[in-house]
């Protein structure tokens, strides 16, 4: 049995054209993002081996054998722990209300965060103070506590904080502004350091910075560093990374394609039925039960036999009569002459014939076949 031919059509080649070109740009946006993620992470983030990255730090914990890790989720927190946010300049990913109202709640619970940086505090709800400019110091602690064991000299740039609330406790500060304080929320503890300056690559072999950043981070069970919020995700597919923006723009790029498609189709309603091939109703027995009308002076049966034929042929063509009519209005008005004809003579009934067998030449394609 011999197999139908696979025939595709314009709109089919174009949506598989989409199809594939969406398939390379997704295996092309996989490949920057692990280019990306490699060589040209931000500030703040711990896979970024410039000055003002974290990579020392992280390393340096796992020489104290300190158990540490990367935060890529927030669809789960951790059960307990510290949770380091690092951020000199605005987030990869900005947080939003939800993951804001976890993340306090997370604390409230009896965890710690710690902010670092003048854009850390965008993680949290209602931290209660702001960043502002001072001079580049060294600073000494002012309270015993457990952020001053052993640390006698920070030195630090001119990142300074300005808090609005007498919650917070003060341990590194000068004429310019706290730069290091921390406060109690729920059962658990915020701290915020002014910049990220003391624990960077490049600032942690400073003077006491890398005691400093150790007691820091390292005060309250497993660290976790946030590098979702830089844009380092794992999981959810390249949608969830996208960020609303990417989503939103390919949302609007689907629906502009799928009007496309759809302004460029040939109708938009129902698909039209085929027709049934009726072998009764052949242009052979119409034309010989017509001839049989004739001979026995029917003329008028032998003209509807022969509309008949005329009306199936259109059908076949355009898809429905009234479609074929409304495009063919001489045919139409042909039909309706001999609909309302009386008494039909033999000069006229030839005369109808012949407009009968021309019209239906023509709804069949053989236009100029025995003219």
């Amino acid at each position: 049995m011999k197999r139908p031919a696979i025939k595709l059509d314009g709109s089919t080649l174009v949506l598989i054209g989409i199809a594939v070109a969406l398939v390379l740009a997704y295996a092309g946006l996989v490949r920057l993002s692990q280019d990306y993620y490699l060589v040209d992470a931000p500030a703040g983030s711990v896979f970024a081996a410039g000055d003002d990255g974290l990579r020392v730090l992280y390393a340096y914990l796992d020489e104290l054998k300190l158990s540490r890790d990367t935060l890529q989720s927030f669809d789960e927190l951790p059960d307990s722990g510290t949770i380091v946010v690092a951020a000199a300049a605005p987030l990869e990913r900005s947080p939003t209300a939800y993951e804001r109202q976890v993340l306090t709640d997370w604390v409230k619970q009896g965890n710690r965060l710690v902010l670092v940086g003048a854009y850390a505090d965008e993680v949290v709800k209602d931290v209660g103070g702001s960043p502002r400019n001072g001079h580049q110091a060294t600073l000494e602690p002012l309270l015993p506590g457990v952020y001053a064991q052993g640390v006698g000299e920070v030195i630090v740039d001119d990142a300074r904080l300005l808090l609005d609330t007498p919650a917070w406790a003060t341990h590194l500060k000068d004429t310019d502004g706290q730069y290091l304080a921390s406060r109690v929320s729920g059962k658990g503890e915020i701290v915020w350091m002014a910049s990220v300056s003391p624990m960077s690559n490049a600032g942690i072999g400073r003077a006491d910075n890398a005691r400093l950043a150790t007691l820091l981070v390292a005060t309250g069970g497993e660290i976790y560093f946030d590098e979702y919020h830089h844009g380092f995700v794992r999981g959810g597919g390249i949608w969830s990374r996208m960020g609303a923006g990417g989503r939103s723009g390919t949302l609007l790029a689907l629906a502009a394609v799928a009007l496309l498609l759809w302004s460029s189709a040939r109708r938009t309603g129902r698909p039209i039925e085929a027709m049934p091939d009726r072998t009764v109703r052949t242009g052979a027995y119409i034309g010989s039960l017509a001839e049989l009308y004739r001979r026995a002076g029917a003329r008028k049966e032998s003209l509807e036999s022969l509309a008949g034929g005329l009306r199936l042929a259109l059908v076949r063509r355009h898809g429905g009569l009234e479609a074929a009519l409304a495009r063919e209005p001489r045919i139409a008005e042909l039909l309706a002459e001999i609909s309302s004809a009386g008494n039909i003579s033999e000069e006229q009934f030839v005369r109808y014939a012949r407009e009968i067998a021309r019209a239906r030449q023509e709804a069949e394609g053989r236009d100029g076949a025995n003219r």
